[in-house]
């Protein structure tokens, strides 16, 4: 149990930190007249090589397809998500009460 909360509060954490980041230190630069918006902690005048601007640029590349969907689709990263959320599910304990009925409670409807 202390095990899952510091893995809790762990990631709480790196996910402040993350959004902190992103959030607090947004900033542009000027390159060949393109603006170069990125996120880091900096100084107050810096500058990047072609290599950090090359970076900074793939990192951020959106790529779509011309046709667009109108339907919903779920991304491909729920289907690892749910095997590990299954996977940790069904290993927990399951410790029947012997005090419980299977009746629902009264409901009047007035």
């Amino acid at each position: 149990m202390k095990r899952n909360r510091i893995a809790g509060i762990s990631l709480l954490i790196l996910f402040a930190l993350y959004w902190c980041g992103i959030t607090l230190f947004t900033h542009s630069h000027v390159v060949n007249g393109v603006v170069v918006v990125h996120s880091h902690p900096y100084n107050t005048e810096h500058t990047h090589t072609q290599a950090q601007f090359e970076t900074i640029f793939y990192l951020s590349l959106l790529q779509t397809l011309g046709d667009t969907q109108s339907g919903i689709d779920l991304p491909l990263w729920l289907i690892p998500l749910y095997t590990i959320i299954f996977a940790c599910a069904s290993v927990l304990p399951v410790c029947p009460v012997a005090d419980v009925s299977a009746r629902a409670p009264p409901f009047f409807r007035f």
